[in-house]
């Protein structure tokens, strides 16, 4: 079947006669500016949200107030390019789509291949067959509607299918409180706060790995009263020794950087342990942990939460993996509350 039903949002840049302004500054920003200089796509302007404004450029552009274009000019298409959850920001966000047309250019977080015209067409096959593992139609319609996301980046398309992360606890986890939760990238503690509302506050017990140090520190107070609790200050990758890191002192760390740190795989993080649910938010290491712990999937099939959304190609590489590795999961996909398509996730179960 066809699954992408849209142009493509680079097509649709290049055909509009009206100016782009671009919405938002940093990493993003500048991925999608190398890509609409590639495709000799004009930006007329940059905008941010009021406090971040200020008396700065980007990228060659004074940062201006979006009242700025507006009196500027009778209409313009707006482009946002950076991430947030927070629902003030991303109701101010929708505000703009009904006054201006609002487009989002996704690039991944990870990596610099976008969701294109190319990519996709490559990828026609992997992206049916993934759409076929779905569970049900709830989450069938949620690719297609990602997919496309991704493809035409129309901000309506994100909206219709973001739902709550309660749902996806409710109706699809359902923690019991006799779990034995390993969380890999476990941040500040806030993913294990989650796990002890979804779970009751009942557990067996709790493993996290986080690889930056400072994070590592917070996580470790945030829980130091907990019990059956265990933390390591490493990486969970496919392979157990040193990797490269960059320690960027929150979410914004990842592998790849200058700094070497300790590794270890999903296996080693669950020696003696018999996991019965994990969740994997890596930026961007998920394919590779679940490959290398493939043996802990077919032998335990834990509950599994995991991102899809750091790589182009997670949506249907990760999906077909999983579904290689124990074909017994029943996976399901779901958006949670943020622009652009970050925060999506599969939910496995049997």
């Amino acid at each position: 079947m066809d699954i992408i039903n849209d142009m493509s949002v680079w097509e649709k840049l290049e055909k509009t006669e009206e100016p782009i302004i671009m919405y938002g500054t940093g990493n993003g920003a500048d991925k999608v500016i190398d890509i609409l200089e590639k495709r000799n796509i004009t930006l007329s302007g940059v905008t941010a949200s009021s406090d971040f404004v200020r008396n700065r450029t980007f990228r060659g552009f004074q940062v201006m107030p979006l009242r700025h274009f507006e009196e500027k000019y009778s209409t313009f298409t707006v482009i946002v390019t950076f991430g947030t959850s927070i629902p003030s920001v991303m109701d101010n966000i929708y505000s703009i789509a009904e006054n201006h047309r609002v487009l989002v250019p996704c690039v991944p977080v990870i990596g610099t291949e976008a969701f294109d015209e190319h990519f996709s067409e490559t990828n026609c096959k992997k992206i049916e067959y993934a759409y076929s593992l779905m569970a049900d139609d709830f989450s069938k319609e949620i690719y297609k509607g990602y997919v496309n996301f991704l493809y035409g980046g129309e901000i309506e398309a994100l909206k219709s299918i973001t739902t709550p992360e309660s749902e996806a606890f409710a109706n699809i986890l359902n923690l019991s409180g006799n779990e034995t939760y390993i969380d890999i990238g476990a941040y500040r503690g806030d993913t294990v706060d989650k796990f002890l509302n979804y779970c009751g506050g009942t557990y067996k017990e709790i493993i996290c790995a986080e690889p930056d140090n400072k994070t590592y520190l917070k996580l470790i107070e945030h829980c130091k009263n907990l019990k059956n609790f265990k933390a390591l200050n490493v990486a969970v990758t496919a392979t157990d020794g040193v990797i490269g890191f960059s320690d960027a002192h929150g979410r914004q760390s990842a592998v790849g950087g200058n700094k070497m740190i300790d590794s270890i795989s999903l296996a080693t993080l669950s020696k003696n342990a018999r996991p019965t649910y994990i969740k994997i938010d890596s930026e961007g290491c998920e394919y590779e942990i679940l490959d290398a712990g493939k043996d802990i999937l077919k032998n335990f099939a834990p509950k599994l939460n995991v991102a899809v959304y750091h790589k182009s190609a997670d949506i249907f590489e990760i999906p077909i993996l999983i579904n290689s590795i124990n074909d017994n999961y029943k996976i399901h996909l779901r958006h949670h509350p943020y622009i652009p398509a970050w925060d999506t996730l599969l939910y496995c179960t049997l």
